[in-house]
């Protein structure tokens, strides 16, 4: 399928984005009660999958194509069983994933450095880190046990280590690494690491892309 083009300016669209992306990681899990976690978890992650397309600039037609992937994942967000989360996840990595491709994409294609390219940088960084812990969520769910997760951070009553595994794609991606929560087996510690190198070639690339194009428009 190709990629559609992103109109001129999308600024509010990115902002909008970043906003949501933020709230959900770090603002909701302080005022939420735990029991209502999983559920407002699960409500942010389907805003933060439209407004991703959204942000990427999909036309409606392209958005038509996507729309058997948003009615499963709406009928298997409420499902019981190890299928449906799975379906869930994939569902999620697959949509979140190929709306970071396309924003990189702009972004890379861009011939000047304008808020639209800044914004769609950060929410491209975002994206990527959520992508991952999908990652780590699908490899928990088939072989439990994958990540020393304290008890403490699994959300109650289900245990859904959702909330966990965001934040240790977010310390991953960033390098921080709190080692609070570690991968137990190679296969989390190869996802880990394939994370930790995209972060920082993501920076470097980026920054450099960045500094290159405003000094071709300085007069």
């Amino acid at each position: 399928m190709p990629f559609p083009k992103m109109a001129s300016s999308r600024l509010h669209a990115f902002a909008t984005l970043l906003v949501t992306i933020v709230a959900s990681i770090t603002l909701f899990p302080l005022f939420i009660p735990d029991a209502a976690h999983l559920a407002v978890g699960r409500l942010m992650m389907a805003v933060v999958l439209f407004l991703s397309l959204w942000a990427a600039g999909m036309r409606p037609r392209t958005l038509l194509f996507f729309s058997p992937a948003f009615l499963a994942y709406a009928l298997a967000v409420n499902a019981d069983g190890m299928n449906f989360r799975v379906l869930v996840v994939i569902l999620r990595a697959f949509v979140i994933g190929y709306a970071t491709v396309l924003i990189i994409w702009h972004i890379l294609r861009a011939e000047k450095v304008t808020g639209d390219m800044i914004a769609g940088a950060a929410c491209a960084y975002a994206l990527t880190a959520i992508t991952w812990a999908n990652f780590y969520e699908l490899l928990e769910i088939l072989r439990p046990g994958s990540f020393d997760i304290p008890s403490s951070w699994l959300l109650k009553p289900t245990g859904d280590p959702l909330l966990a595994l965001q934040y240790f794609s977010f310390t991953t991606l960033t390098t921080v690494g709190y080692g609070d929560i570690h991968p137990m087996d190679i296969r989390g510690g190869g996802l880990a690491i394939g994370e930790a190198v995209v972060g920082q070639l993501y920076v470097a690339i980026m920054i450099a892309r960045l500094v290159a194009l405003q000094l071709v428009q300085r007069p």
